[in-house]
Parts: C-alpha cells; structure tokens; sequence
C-alpha cells in the first residue's frame, strides 16, 4: 500500500498526457505483481495478483487525490493554529 501511495503522490502531477497515464497504470501493474512475486502468494494461488494490483491501484489514487487535500488541510489548520 505504501508504494502505490508514494507512487499516485509523486505521479499526480503528470497525469495530464495520454502515454503518461498509460505509463501510470503499466507502473501499477509491475508494483502489484512485484508484491506478490516477493511475498510468495504467487507460487500459492496465483490469482491473487489481481488483488494485489487492485491495491495498488487504489493506493494510488488516494495518494494522488487525497493525500495532497490532506496535507493542505493539516497546513490550514496549522497556520490558524499558530494565530
């Protein structure tokens, strides 16, 4: 989950081109299979590397779209703190 947060907050900027979306979602299906090579549920039941991909997925478009709302928010609340 980590990855595809880290991955949707630094690649939210440059989803505006086509082939750079595309390039999106090719990343997120490496890091979701790379989960399940490394954590040995592909040698168990393969299948589950659709799961893992779907995390990352949504992992990605939280860390693209909510995360950056969050910290603007946490900078808001932080600046009428310090009034």
């Amino acid at each position: 989950m980590g990855l595809g947060l880290g991955l949707g907050y630094t690649a939210r900027n440059m989803l505006t081109v086509w082939w750079r979306i595309i390039l999106f979602a090719l990343a997120i299906v490496v890091i979701g299979t790379l989960i399940t090579l490394t954590s040995g549920e592909m040698a168990t039941e393969p299948w589950l590397v659709i799961v893992d991909i779907g995390q990352v997925a949504v992992a990605s478009l939280v860390g693209a779209f909510a995360v950056p709302f969050a910290l603007r928010w946490l900078r808001g609340t932080r600046r009428w703190e310090e009034r």
